[in-house]
């Protein structure tokens, strides 16, 4: 193993909507309807938002698509029978509010995610490999900052930039050549989502490995049988990042992480990149 990569929304940050977020953005979205004339009362604009996710939700699932934050208003304006006119400013204020929401109201990092991202990149290149939702990657780079992450990173894939989202090959591949190694096996993928995370590398010619650390939280308290998800394709299962950097250990070289864990299941055995 040469380098890793690592998913963002559900691996490093929570990938939850805040209610003071959705509103911030709301507001703008009543912002640019009035700039096109458009009055909409506050349920209809909730309404509308909810259908603009939905079908952004078709685009990533069923097209794997990287759609844009100007695309997604653009379906908005369209639905209520407007026309998005070329270079608006209306527009590019509303996607300038949609990802400042994102900075204003964070999402909080997974527990442990920020101290395994440190371990990590004291020994091998780290790269991002994300699934962007309505804010842009340039928002989630800037979060990075925040937190005093982002220059740990080599280069950040954000399928918003590529034009494709995961499982399509492209965002790895970008990621592969933003990284350098001599070939995709070199390098390990983590993430949370069996389809796009461990399928989309695993078809792209990377190894995988699938982090449960949301989904073994949010089983404590609930009926096992729920979130009963034993079949992966991964090579390894992990349900916190004290088991990832322990898995990880060995395969790097120099030790990586301290103290032994034993909550974690074996398996079977851009177009553009942001570089650092």
């Amino acid at each position: 193993m040469r380098a890793v990569t690592l998913d963002f929304w559900d691996t490093l940050y929570d990938g939850g909507n805040l209610p003071e977020r959705l509103a911030f953005r709301q507001d703008a979205i009543r912002t640019l309807l009035t700039g096109y004339g458009v009055d909409l009362r506050e349920r209809e604009i909730t309404q509308l938002y909810v259908e603009s996710a939905r079908e952004a939700e078709r685009w990533w699932r069923e097209e794997h698509r990287g759609y844009t934050t100007a695309e997604r208003l653009h379906w908005m304006l369209e639905r209520v029978g407007a026309r998005p006119r070329p270079e608006c400013e209306h527009v590019a204020t509303a996607c300038s509010a949609v990802d400042d929401a994102l900075l204003r109201y964070p999402p909080p990092l997974l527990p442990g995610a920020a101290e395994a991202v440190r371990a990590l990149a004291a020994r091998v290149p780290l790269a991002i490999i994300s699934d962007t939702g309505f804010a842009s990657g340039h928002a989630q780079d800037a979060l990075l900052q925040q937190d005093g992450l982002l220059d740990l990173f080599r280069a950040t894939v954000y399928s918003m930039d590529v034009g494709h989202a995961k499982p399509r090959p492209e965002p790895f591949v970008a990621a592969v050549q933003a990284l350098g190694v001599p070939s995709p096996g070199d390098v390990v993928h983590v993430g949370d989502n069996e389809r796009t995370d461990v399928g989309g590398a695993l078809g792209s010619g990377l190894r995988a490995i699938r982090l449960d650390v949301v989904r073994h939280a949010r089983s404590i308290g609930f009926d096992a049988a729920d979130y009963r998800d034993d079949e992966s394709d991964a090579e390894f299962v992990a349900t916190s990042f004290e088991s990832l950097l322990e898995y990880l250990e060995d395969r790097v070289g120099p030790r990586i992480a301290s103290g032994r864990t034993a909550d974690s299941r074996p398996r079977r055995d851009a177009t553009r990149a942001r570089r650092r």
